[in-house]
């Protein structure tokens, strides 16, 4: 009997052991478990609720519990902040989301310059929503929304929202096979993608808060690589590049039949595609690869290079004061008050404006060009009122040089008049093409500026 009654409790230790050992076992596995609702609940507040809870809630993980960052005027009213809210939600291992978001009184913080509306200056990696303002890149995406009736939370009183959003899907690693390059590919557009959405997201739910009677922003449901690279064979490294931008309707106003002065011959022209009311480029370049070129080369100062672009509101002043730091605008190095033009550019309405510090004696005579002159082009500026906002347009024309290192190139006056009538038609072209933005956008009282030499 002793003997049964000790085997009983020997197996009841050993049962009552292994269920110890469970218990242990799913204790010590959960120390690294349990967050997903919490986490999820953490989504939906965090940076004052703002966030795109069904865009990101896919990132969520159980495993670890979220860290929080948060501060702005949109989280404590009355805090006057450089910003309306700025918040950072990380789950780890590469996993989380950040957002910017400020009233600008000031430029917008991105570039500007004609390559960067183009996508060029990015190159690889730059995506946009066609219908919203603002680029995606290295940074994440960044968007500019209107806020009619003012933002407030700030000393000087501005219509102008700029928010910045940086999405981060885990660390997508792989080799450089074409599966692997496709699949980080798919990644980062994806990634674009949300980090666009929850820019607009964030954007849509600061103007709401605010009651600035803005329309919200259209939610994008898709992006658009701005340079797009892909395989033509099985060697990854012969590829091809395709730009979206390429020949599109807006822009098919630059052509040798419609603008006197231009190299003769095939042209190929890129325009943004972000379908934006704020901002557009052309681009216009003369192709000297195409099959149907008939092997005629240019003669110095032969125009083989057309840029158009324009910038409303502050996207404007941001534009212009990026061309300024570098003196390409019109009268710098003549009048010595920094900041807009006036109204004539201080030379009146003949586009004979600024000319970077070159006076009007020199003018009616050659000039030399240094080897040393970045991509030497003639600018002229103007001024118009597109959609009921301050709108500045610059375009440019760019020759065929060929200068020596160390060398200097000869610009006759005569040569340099022609340039001079060249950007003028350029720029009477582009303000009146029907297909092109400033029609579209409605531009009317324009005045042009003047002209800038870019090559001093």
């Amino acid at each position: 009997m002793w003997a049964r009654v000790w085997l009983r409790h020997t197996a009841l230790v050993v049962l009552v052991t292994a269920l110890v050992a469970v218990v242990v076992i799913a204790v010590r596995d959960g120390d690294d478990g349990g967050h997903l609702a919490a986490n999820r609940a953490q989504l939906r507040k965090a940076c004052d609720g703002a966030l795109p809870y069904e865009d990101l809630k896919r990132l969520v993980p159980d495993g670890r519990a979220g860290e929080l960052t948060q501060h702005g005027t949109m989280l404590e009213p009355g805090q006057e902040s450089r910003s309306l809210l700025d918040c950072s939600l990380s789950w780890g291992d590469g996993y989380g989301v950040t957002v910017h978001a400020e009233a600008l009184v000031s430029d917008v913080p991105e570039g500007m310059r004609t390559d960067d509306v183009l996508g060029t200056a990015g190159a690889d990696g730059t995506y946009v929503a066609p219908g919203t303002t603002g680029q995606y890149g290295r940074r994440g995406a960044w968007v500019v929304a209107e806020c009619v009736g003012g933002l407030r939370g700030r000393v000087r009183p501005t219509t102008d929202l700029y928010v910045a959003a940086l999405v981060t899907d885990g660390e997508h690693q792989g080799g450089d096979s074409q599966a692997e390059r496709e699949k980080r590919a798919r990644a980062d557009r994806a990634s674009a993608l949300t980090g666009f959405r929850t820019a607009v997201h964030v954007a849509n739910a600061i103007t709401k808060a605010q009651n600035c009677g803005s329309a919200p922003l259209k939610v994008p449901t898709r992006v658009l690589d701005t340079y797009q690279a892909h395989n033509d064979n099985a060697d990854w490294q012969s590829e091809r590049v395709e730009e979206p931008g390429r020949d599109l309707r807006k822009c098919g106003w630059i052509n040798p039949r419609s603008l006197p002065g231009l190299m003769s011959g095939p042209w190929t022209t890129l325009g943004d595609i972000e379908d934006s009311g704020l901002v557009s480029a052309c681009q216009g370049t003369w192709d000297a690869e195409a099959e149907d070129n008939d092997g005629t080369q240019p003669r110095d100062w032969q125009i083989t290079g057309v840029e158009a672009a324009s910038w409303a509101g502050i996207l404007g002043r941001t534009a212009y004061d990026a061309y300024e730091r570098e003196g390409h605008v019109p009268g710098w190095g003549v009048t010595q008050s920094r900041g807009r033009p006036s109204g004539d550019g201080g030379n009146g309405d003949s586009g004979k404006g600024g000319n970077g510090g070159r006076d009007q004696a020199g003018a009616q005579g050659e000039d030399r060009i240094s080897s040393y002159a970045d991509d030497p082009q003639l600018a002229l500026w103007a001024r118009s009122v597109c959609g009921g906002r301050e709108t500045y347009h610059r375009v440019s024309v760019i020759p065929s040089i060929l200068i020596e290192d160390g060398a200097t190139a000869t610009l006759s006056a005569k040569e340099h008049a022609k340039l001079s009538r060249t950007a003028r038609t350029v720029l009477d072209r582009y303000l009146s093409a029907a297909d092109g933005w400033p029609k579209s956008a409605g531009c009317r009282d324009t005045k042009v500026l003047g002209e800038v030499e870019e090559w001093h």
